[in-house]
């Protein structure tokens, strides 16, 4: 997440540049609309890196449970194990507090994921 997308969220329609993801950079050209704080802005970026480890959370744990769909296909009787393993993915929200990692790409912490059953 950076200084352009908390930007476009704290100021629909603004019409700005900047370089390098600097605050200090930035040459605001819509003065009807007020240029965001340094603090609002490190604000938002933070709202939108946590939002975005909820969504590879919530991706990876959908991923997870459509792996396992078949054993629970009419035609099977699924293990205790298993329906455990599912019933824990689909507990994570409630239970998990997801993190991106430091370089902000496709990686989260602060999951215990389940371990899948053999």
């Amino acid at each position: 997440m950076d200084l352009s997308h908390a930007l476009l969220e704290l100021a629909p329609g603004a019409v700005w540049e900047e370089e390098n993801d600097d605050y200090n950079s930035i040459q605001w050209h819509s003065p009807e609309i007020p240029k965001p704080t340094i603090g609002q802005v490190k604000a938002k970026i933070e709202e939108l890196k946590e939002r975005q480890a909820w969504v590879f959370l919530r991706q990876e744990r959908d991923r997870l449970i459509a792996e396992t769909d078949w054993w629970v296909l009419s035609d099977r009787t699924a293990s205790d194990a298993q329906l455990a393993y599912r019933q824990a993915l689909r507990d994570l929200p409630s239970t998990a507090s997801p993190v991106l990692d430091s370089s902000n790409t496709l990686g989260i912490s602060g999951v215990t994921w389940p371990t899948k059953p053999s």
